[in-house]
């Protein structure tokens, strides 16, 4: 597909339609009074509720005063205009690949007859294929951030977070950012492609925008809500899919709950693997990484630190490595 093609099912897709504005004028209000309602319901109001006690809650100063979360929003600005439009060319590129693996493995084993002729039900297995095969590589990815040393050092920095806030979603050291969502776009993007040539399908220019739009935006919206200060239980859905609560406790600095609960939208894969652990009632924990590198002593309450010192422990840990094998 030509960069004209691609931009063309693009434009088709977002062209101003009464399905699309209809869409937004039910969604958006709907979305907004879902979120004021998980506010309202996860916060014990001691006070009568107003605007400013729904707002303190929503927005209590001493998570976004914190240095910890200034951290958090200079760095989530410098990716949103630098590193999100290359994500979602890489979303793309994971449907494109899709397409040229499915065309590939067509052309040496030889085409099939399509096994799906509805265009929906097309559609729908095109996206659950792509959206589950990004979420479990993701998943894979995260866990292995967690338990490799060269990996967990890129890492790190987005777990010495002492705060929880939307923008914690964007505590990501730029080489951990682009590698996160590069890898399972690509790796996901082939499996779909052997998923097009079983069914004897490929993807249409017009439905790349629809698959991938509607992928990322599931993607970032609970990513977004798993990194909220408030501890919101989906109840015994927190097994499938990862409440904020579930995420709270993934950035818990108490040693029985390091590396639990890695999943990036489904916890499906975390109770899968073994690595689920849903708190106990009233179980509490502190943010942050351990105790030695907390307060006045977190190595990333600047951006200077934030950038550099991953490079400097990996550095001292490759020396170390390399001493003891002496």
């Amino acid at each position: 597909m030509t960069l004209q093609a691609l931009w063309e099912s693009i434009v088709a897709f977002y062209e101003p339609t009464l399905e699309i504005f209809s869409l937004w004028a039910f969604g958006l209000p709907l979305f907004v009074t879902v979120l004021a309602v998980m506010f309202i319901v996860a916060q014990k109001f001691e006070t009568p509720l107003t605007l400013r006690s729904l707002k303190q809650a929503a927005f209590p100063t001493d998570q976004y005063d914190h240095a910890s979360s200034r951290v958090d929003m200079w760095n989530g600005i410098i990716l949103l205009a630098l590193g999100f439009p290359l994500v979602g060319i890489m979303a793309i590129n994971g449907l494109a690949i899709a397409d040229n693996v499915g065309a590939y493995v067509s052309a040496e084993y030889g085409a099939r007859a399509p096994l799906i002729t509805s265009t929906w039900a097309l559609v729908a297995v095109q996206f659950l294929v792509y959206f589950l095969s990004v979420d479990f590589v993701g998943y894979w990815v995260h866990r292995w951030c967690h338990t490799t040393p060269i990996l967990w050092h890129l890492h790190k920095p987005h777990h010495t977070a002492e705060t929880l806030t939307p923008w914690t979603l964007f505590r990501q050291h730029p080489i951990e950012f682009f590698g996160l969502n590069i890898i399972p776009a690509v790796v996901g993007g082939a499996f779909t492609g052997l998923v097009l040539y079983a069914t004897g399908s490929q993807i249409q220019p017009g439905t790349i925008a629809a698959i991938t739009t509607t992928a990322y935006i599931a993607f970032f919206v609970i990513d977004v809500f798993s990194h909220v200060h408030m501890p919101i239980s989906y109840g015994w859905m927190n097994r499938i899919v990862l409440a904020p609560v579930m995420h709270n406790l993934h950035h818990s600095m108490e040693p029985h709950h390091w590396d639990k609960n890695n999943a990036v939208i489904l916890t499906l894969w975390d109770w899968m693997f073994g690595t689920l652990y849903l708190p106990k009632k009233g179980e509490t924990w502190r943010w942050g990484c351990n105790d030695e590198e907390y307060g006045d002593n977190n190595p990333h309450r600047t951006l200077r630190g934030f950038y550099f010192d991953p490079f400097k422990t990996l550095w001292r840990h490759v020396k170390e490595g390399e001493s003891s094998n002496l």
